[in-house]
């Protein structure tokens, strides 16, 4: 019976921190922590609908946001059941967005993170013979590697054997296809929505055109997507370095407004915490309710 009212008293507790988060930032409030994986899609899509019909739901969500990353298909499901519900999505990240979470955070209208927070390099992952997640970039990238130094005459005996033996074409196939719909993702989402309302640039007050959003878009794509600028799949790339003159992407630093950074801090820590209580590896929440999906 103890364990029963201090199960309840953790989820009204964490309601409540939803609902200052929601009115701190007058939206409706979602926290997925999750890999973007076939399914979360789905848990998803049937948390926002829940939330989108209750009556006075606000045109704004609020996306609290935890992954490693994952599939780009299901991020573009992901952001098409958002948009389908809502005008305006922000997305806060407390701590860390990789890979295809990225790309599910450059869709937003803006991004919320402080200095701890990290988004990671665009590197989509599929999964292989052995029903692993493996990450893509470093894959096409040895690949390239191997296939250059094969044209100079220079490869080995065993680098050959290596290319011969490793190699899937039907996984390249669809790593360079991941790569590239990420890469179109990306430019079309920052166009639509998060740069829609830039109109002049801060330094030189030159107006910006749709051909300037357009080229913005593109590098930026093109940087977050190189694995030799990165180095690893799991590198974190930190506010400072996203809007350095490197990538030049505008964040909205939540640690800032002090009552933002108590209410997200709240809200999160809690979150995490109550996981760890019930083992959840992966859950959703929004304050009707606590939905774990996998431990």
């Amino acid at each position: 019976m103890d364990a029963i009212k201090t199960d309840d008293i953790i989820k009204k507790l964490l309601a409540d921190k939803c609902e200052a988060l929601e009115t701190k930032l007058s939206g409706e409030v979602i926290l997925i922590r999750s890999p973007m994986a076939p399914g979360i899609d789905d848990a998803v899509r049937r948390e926002i609908e829940n939330v989108a019909s209750k009556p006075g739901c606000r045109n704004k969500l609020v996306v609290v946001l935890e992954t490693n990353g994952g599939s780009i298909e299901v991020v573009e499901r992901i952001s098409d059941v958002f948009r389908h519900h809502f005008q305006t999505v922000v997305f806060v990240i407390p701590n860390v967005a990789y890979s295809a979470g990225t790309v599910l955070s450059l869709s937003g209208d803006s991004i919320y993170m402080d200095y701890y927070s990290v988004l990671g390099p665009i590197d989509p992952q599929i999964m292989n013979r052995e029903g692993r997640w493996v990450p893509g970039l470093g894959y096409l990238t040895k690949y390239d590697d191997l296939v250059e130094k094969s044209n100079k005459g220079v490869i080995t005996q065993a680098e050959l054997e290596f290319l011969i033996r490793k190699f899937d074409p039907a996984e390249l196939f669809v790593l360079e296809q991941a790569k590239k719909h990420s890469s179109e993702l990306i430019q079309r989402w920052l166009c639509e929505y998060k740069f829609k309302d830039w109109t002049h640039r801060e330094t030189s007050g030159d107006e910006v055109t749709d051909e300037y959003k357009r080229d913005r878009a593109k590098h930026i794509a093109a940087l977050l997507g190189d694995a030799t600028e990165w180095n690893s799949h799991g590198r974190g790339i930190p506010m400072r370095m996203l809007e350095s003159d490197k990538i030049k992407l505008k964040i909205t630093d939540f640690a800032a407004d002090p009552e933002l950074n108590k209410a997200v801090r709240e809200y999160y820590d809690l979150f995490i915490d109550y996981c760890g209580k019930v083992g959840a590896d992966i859950a959703v929440h929004t304050k009707p309710r606590f939905l774990a999906l996998g431990g």
